[in-house]
């Protein structure tokens, strides 16, 4: 498989494990051309792999190329003007777009990046089709008017717009939902927090055509902020923790990458003591991420 999209586990052959739940999320991504998916939220404590699976995932969608076009943006904590946050999210989604239609995935890439802009993202929506340059344009013009509220509200009307207009599908996966409230400012001052940013979603999460996967480190939190602002929108998908099989086949996978000497009586006392809450970050051997069960971080305000 090629990594469009660089995920933060590393080396791709660490990912190991939730075989169930990447077979559930492949199947909700192909009823989606169907119009049958709901919006969905995955919901588990922090370090449980929640982003891994959402990379891997936008990953093997571009891969496959079975119609549905994947976007990935992970809302970042740390105080922005709307009207930054909005480009930031636009050029992500446009970037990903063109690189999906016109398979070249330096356009991934470029979506990743702190410096892409709207001359390059014009230059690559001119290999896809006027209606997108067109849309560059009028989004740009939008940018430079600096209207919060009408910015946003095109922003984030994007995906199932574009969708619609071309007879297309999007999957949308936005990581680290809830600091969509809690992150983005009204005015370039960042006095006035958009603390009900969020609640745009309302309406355009119940578009078929372009379903959202959301997900985020703090359950509590983000339970809360779809509950109270999008109610009903949203249906629940619970990660556990990982089967002792996986578990397993995890223990030897870092072994062997790690080329460390292990039985399989270690192995087997290593994932009864973690109980299968072992993540790609856990230090299973020395010098890698946190402990088994260190958490460490900001404690979830719910």
């Amino acid at each position: 498989m090629k990594t469009c999209l660089e995920e933060k586990i590393g080396n791709p052959e660490l990912f190991t494990g939730r075989k169930n739940e990447m077979a559930y999320f492949l199947r909700w991504v192909e009823r989606i051309r169907r119009k049958i998916s709901l919006s969905t939220a995955i919901l588990s404590r922090r370090k449980t792999g929640k982003t891994a699976l959402m990379q891997r995932l936008y990953n093997l969608i571009f891969e496959k190329n079975t119609g549905v076009i994947p976007f990935y943006y992970e809302v970042r904590e740390g105080k922005r003007w709307v009207v930054e946050f909005c480009q930031d999210f636009y050029l992500t989604f446009i970037c990903q777009y063109i690189a999906f239609r016109t398979r070249k995935p330096e356009y991934v890439r470029m979506s990743q990046s702190p410096k892409k802009n709207f001359p390059d993202a014009l230059t690559g929506a001119r290999e896809v089709g006027e209606y997108l340059t067109d849309d560059v344009k009028k989004m740009e013009s939008l940018v430079k008017e600096a209207r919060a509220g009408l910015l946003w509200d095109a922003v984030r009307d994007t995906p199932w717009t574009l969708a619609s207009q071309q007879d297309e599908f999007v999957v949308q996966m936005i990581d680290e939902f809830q600091f969509l409230n809690s992150e983005i400012y009204w005015d370039e001052a960042r006095t006035n927090q958009a603390s009900d940013f969020a609640a745009g979603y309302l309406h355009t999460c119940e578009y078929k055509n372009a379903p959202l996967l959301v997900s985020g480190s703090w359950v509590g939190w983000l339970m809360n902020d779809l509950n109270t602002m999008l109610p009903g929108r949203f249906q629940y998908h619970y990660m556990e923790n990982l089967p002792e099989d996986e578990c397993l086949e995890m223990i030897f996978r870092y072994a062997l990458i790690e080329d460390t000497p292990i039985t399989e009586e270690t192995a087997s006392l290593m994932a009864q003591m973690t109980e299968g809450e072992t993540s790609e970050d856990n230090e299973i051997f020395p010098g890698r991420g946190k402990g088994l069960c260190e958490e460490g971080g900001r404690t979830d305000p719910a």
